[in-house]
């Protein structure tokens, strides 16, 4: 009876510790992707705007 309760108590605490690093890493992912979207979006924009920037530049010089 001891040996069944010790392996009970290594699988309750080895789902634990899973858990815990899902929610660990869900956490991080939530913090981080904003960021990578936010930086992603704006060099897209950012070389929108200046692909435009330099039509309207050449343009203008011509």
């Amino acid at each position: 009876m001891p040996h069944h309760r010790s392996v009970y108590v290594s699988v309750v605490n080895s789902n634990v510790d899973n858990t815990v690093h899902v929610n660990s890493t869900v956490y991080v992912n939530n913090v981080i992707f904003p960021f990578i979207l936010l930086l992603k979006f704006s060099t897209v924009l950012s070389s929108k705007v200046i692909s435009v920037l330099l039509s309207e530049l050449s343009f203008i010089i011509k």
